[in-house]
């Protein structure tokens, strides 16, 4: 038996969960990398879900299944790390944790509890060092610096971000149209086609009015659109990228000094995901690619390279004893971990 098998028994199980407000998702491997069992559920955003309990009932629904598939108890789980949407302040932080001991008393203890926007951080430097930039529903960013030091967005962020803040300003854009007040747009076309509404003022009103009005999920479905309209040259929607861009480039350098990653020397790694960065030909994306050398001159770009829940995977690995800042196990445990992968549908949002 060899010292590494001798440090991580063949029965240890890891467990890696990210939680957004689309779904939740979990991975389960052994100590190699290979996953064995993933489970997937709603929202686990304590401040996206109707109450901070159904967030948590999501998240533990999502665990459960990856453990069943795996054919694993919670007891088999050597480490687990959390990585949620909503963890923004330390009473968050604390809730989970009354929550999770609560809920699953006497396993889960060798646990770590983070704000969803440090999930993929590995899966661009497997020693976790580096910069998150996510455009899911929301947006997030988060960064681990070469001492350890942490730093994320949360409720830093005063633009509107990811899809939220695309469907938002387009909402906005069109508005202001219609009354006179901002130029003539397509996206005004474009959305009531997409929401097949007649006239701007019936498309205002279900999404405003008091009963039946768009669900949170119906208001954001429109993002696309507003991608395909600013693809297409329109003023109004390629602002509206543009700015969502220059947005995050400028986060992402706060997150780069917060962190000493910029004062550190050398490439710094920025990891991209989520919906609204990861479509193909993403104007987002595209914009944010033009701003960020301004604020992170040494950035290293990594992009769909692996999905969050793989990095807070990675991230239950290393705090359970795997050597991950070592190249060569390193490159063997993200091997395993990308060759078996739950089909890619699955964590689609």
């Amino acid at each position: 038996m060899t010292r590494e098998q001798t440090a991580h028994p063949a029965s240890a199980l890891y467990l890696g969960v990210d939680a957004g407000n689309s779904k939740t998702a979990a991975l389960v491997s052994t100590a190699s990398g290979e996953v064995v069992g993933a489970g997937r559920s709603g929202c686990g955003d304590i401040y996206g879900a109707p109450t901070p309990e159904v967030a948590v009932s999501e998240v533990l629904a999502a665990v459960r299944a990856a453990l069943a598939q795996a054919g694993a108890e919670f007891r088999t789980v050597r480490s687990v790390a959390f990585r949620l949407a909503g963890v923004d302040w330390p009473e968050d932080q604390g809730y989970w944790d009354t929550a999770l001991t609560r809920h699953c008393p006497g396993v889960l203890t060798r646990r770590s509890i983070l704000n969803d926007g440090y999930a993929a951080i590995r899966c661009g430097d497997a020693r976790g060092v580096g910069i998150s930039v996510t455009g899911g529903t929301s947006g997030a960013i988060a960064a681990r610096g070469p001492g350890g030091e942490l730093w994320d967005m949360g409720w830093w962020g005063q633009y509107g971000m990811g899809a939220t803040g695309l469907a938002n300003e387009a909402f906005r854009a069109v508005f202001l149209a219609e009354l006179g007040l901002g130029r003539p747009t397509a996206l005004t076309e474009a959305l009531l086609a997409h929401y097949g509404k007649p006239t701007v003022a019936a498309l205002n009103h279900w999404l405003t009015r008091r009963e039946a009005r768009a669900s949170g999920r119906e208001r954001t479905s429109c993002a696309r659109v507003v991608a395909a309209v600013a693809a297409a040259g329109d003023p109004a929607a390629v602002e509206i990228v543009r700015a969502q861009g220059r947005h995050l480039a400028q986060y992402a350098g706060v997150a780069a000094r917060r962190t000493g990653l910029a004062q550190a020397g050398g490439p710094v790694s920025v990891v991209l995901s989520g919906s609204v960065l990861m479509a193909e030909g993403s104007p987002v994306a595209e914009a944010l690619f033009a701003e960020l050398p301004e604020h992170i001159p040494a950035a290293v770009l990594h992009r769909g390279s692996l999905p969050p829940v793989a990095g807070a995977l990675l991230d239950a690995l290393a705090e359970g004893g795997v050597a991950l800042a070592d190249p060569v196990v390193a490159d063997a445990v993200l091997e395993k971990v990308t060759g078996s992968l739950p089909p890619r549908e699955f964590l689609a949002t």
